[in-house]
């Protein structure tokens, strides 16, 4: 019988390991000596140096040359980068004025709101269904995450249709009981800004959170209960502190992507005159007339730039003793599940509130608004007037499909390059010798995690003026560009993880067998990373079709996708044909989603 050790060492290396990577890569000749290994290795050895030198210089110029246009560009006379010059007039010009200074506070405001807003939704329901006998909670756990297909831009028209004070279904509905509709519930305002853009928080902050909940060891909490203490007390001197790096993260990212978020105050807060950071660089980039402001743009964006660098440090200053937070170790537990009781329907009552809040609801009144010639709120003497008129003008509009295509176009682009390249540089972090090589190439591949898309989309205005020789300034290929390094943390990051399940010793064995390293990555990476490709590929797909604020502001005559018709279809007034882009929208975003669940389910 084979000792424990000997059984424990096979499993490790098992026999089909070498039996692959030789059917893949197998020679006449006999596997060559030792002494040939180890200068096969030497051989490529500057290959890998090529290869990491090569990736740091395209990162590098994709993910730091676009902040660099910004901030060159802001101390230009005329704005741009490549310009002649150098001067202080454009920050004196924005600074000085005390709109600025309001514009900042109010940003301030909305995005701490929002991303309070979103936590404590996204908090409250992890917690009951991850913790509590919440009925139906698997029928829940997926319902919460629904809200993801639908973008930020269509939340914020459904929304705009339901709490509009002139022509919003609830208003109207209750004007024969209340009469005019309160000022304070008013849509279009700061408050409802940030609701919405709260709302539109919640699906990625309960990702977060709930494996988070999850790890909680609930002897912490018996020991607490054994104290005599209540479970509000457990809940918030046990359980909540536990979670504070993880509060700390999701608010960091939140309050990032937030300081330059177009979709919602695109919608709500310019009818509303809501002064915002983003919506005035929206104006100074596209003024009705004469040139673009590009060095009051870019001042604004520096500024921006500046604020998420100081949020980070302070972010790595918080979490820097995250581990004495940390409550999983060896030992095996379930978490703690907590009885209702009477609590139980008021709990089933505030998740089906917030599903209704950011699924039913929205998409009723898309629904409803598509059907009807003009929008007028729900009225039963409108039914009379219900047609498919507005999907038939959709459907049958030249303008509608040219945006379609060039919106499938970007997306089979950005998924194409995201698909090479976050393996090759995932591969490259992953197996990489050098530590410090390593480290560089993950910190260029996230640095696009704290740019906000409009600042992306400002970006490559620069850099696409600047850079005149390529001349892709008004084409699908700019847009695919900005999604393509937009979404490269995301992909990079799938990539690594991945990557770290597969055993280094398949690819050691192709080299020995005379594997280059694109024969490895196309032999042996790529069939085991298959689930992985396919999920990231159908993640990139529905972002980028849904994507609004890089292509809103890279848009020309030539350019145009779907989410800038849709806005264009809501900004001219023609609410019917954009209820019914929107709800086709949706459709196809969910159709897409549902997809990536049946492979992952196939995969398990």
């Amino acid at each position: 019988m084979a000792r424990p050790t000997e059984q424990r060492t096979a499993s490790v290396s098992p026999p089909a390991v070498s039996t692959t990577a030789t059917r893949a890569f197998a020679r006449p000749e006999p596997a060559p000596a030792r002494r040939g290994q180890i200068k096969r290795r030497i051989r490529l050895r500057p290959t890998r140096i090529l290869l990491f030198a090569l990736l740091a210089i395209l990162l590098g110029f994709l993910t730091l040359g676009p902040l660099a246009a910004v901030v060159i560009g802001s101390f230009r006379p005329d704005g741009l980068p490549f310009g002649e010059g150098w001067t202080f007039d454009n920050y004196i010009e924005v600074w000085s004025s005390h709109y600025s200074w309001v514009l900042a506070g109010n940003t301030l405001v909305f995005t701490a709101g929002s991303s309070a807003v979103a936590i404590v939704i996204a908090l409250t329901l992890s917690w009951l269904i991850e913790r509590t006998d919440l009925p139906g909670r698997a029928l829940f756990r997926a319902a919460v995450l629904m809200p993801m297909a639908t973008p930020p831009l269509l939340l914020a028209i459904a929304w705009a249709l339901v709490l509009s004070p002139t022509i919003g279904i609830v208003p109207l509905a209750l004007k024969p009981l209340i009469g005019a509709f309160p000022s304070w519930l008013d849509i279009y305002s700061l408050p409802g800004t940030i609701f919405v853009q709260g709302l539109a928080y919640v699906p990625t902050s309960i990702l977060m959170l709930s494996p988070a909940i999850r790890a909680i060891d609930p002897s912490f909490e018996e020991a607490a209960l054994v104290a005599r203490a209540t479970r509000v007390q457990v809940f918030f001197r046990v359980a909540l502190p536990f979670l504070t790096p993880t509060l700390i993260s999701i608010a960091t990212i939140l309050m990032m992507v937030g300081v330059l978020a177009f979709d919602v105050p695109a919608v709500i807060g310019i009818p509303g005159n809501v002064p915002l950071m983003s919506i005035e660089v929206f104006r100074r980039m596209t003024p009705p007339s004469g040139l673009p402001d590009y060095g009051g743009s870019a001042a604004l964006n520096s500024a921006v730039f500046v604020l998420m660098v100081v949020g980070l440090v302070v972010y790595r200053r918080v979490t820097r003793h995250a581990g004495r937070y940390a409550t999983v170790g060896g030992k095996a537990y379930r978490p703690r599940i907590s009885k209702l009781g009477a609590w139980r329907w008021p709990a089933l009552g505030l998740v089906g509130l917030y599903v209704a809040a950011a699924i039913v609801l929205p998409f009723l009144a898309l629904f409803w608004a598509s059907l009807i010639p003009y929008f007028g709120g729900f009225d039963a003497s409108l039914l009379n007037r219900v047609s498919l008129g507005a999907y038939h003008d959709i459907l049958t509009s030249h303008g509608v499909w040219t945006a379609a295509g060039n919106a499938l176009a970007i997306a089979g682009l950005a998924v194409l390059a995201l698909l090479v390249l976050g393996l090759v540089t995932g591969w490259a972090i992953v197996r990489a010798k050098s530590r410090a090589a390593s480290l560089l190439l993950d910190v260029l591949s996230m640095i696009p995690m704290g740019v906000p898309p409009l600042m992306m989309g400002v970006a490559l205005i620069f850099l696409a003026f600047g850079i005149r020789i390529v001349p892709i300034y008004g084409t699908i290929w700019l847009i695919a560009l900005g999604h393509f390094i937009a979404f490269l943390p995301v992909s990079t990051r799938m990539m690594q993880v991945g990557l770290m399940q597969i055993n280094g010793e398949l690819e050691e064995a192709a080299a020995v067998a005379g594997a280059n390293l694109v024969q490895t990555l196309l032999r042996i990476a790529t069939p085991l990373l298959r689930p992985t490709m396919i999920a990231l590929a159908i993640w990139v797909a529905v972002h980028s079709i849904r994507e609004f604020s890089i292509a809103v502001m890279l848009q020309s005559g030539h350019n145009s996708v779907l989410s800038t018709v849709l806005y264009s279809f809501w900004e001219t007034g023609s609410s019917s044909q954009a209820a019914a882009l929107a709800v086709l929208l949706m459709a196809m975003l969910c159709l897409m989603v549902a997809v990536s669940a049946y492979l992952s389910r196939q995969k398990d």
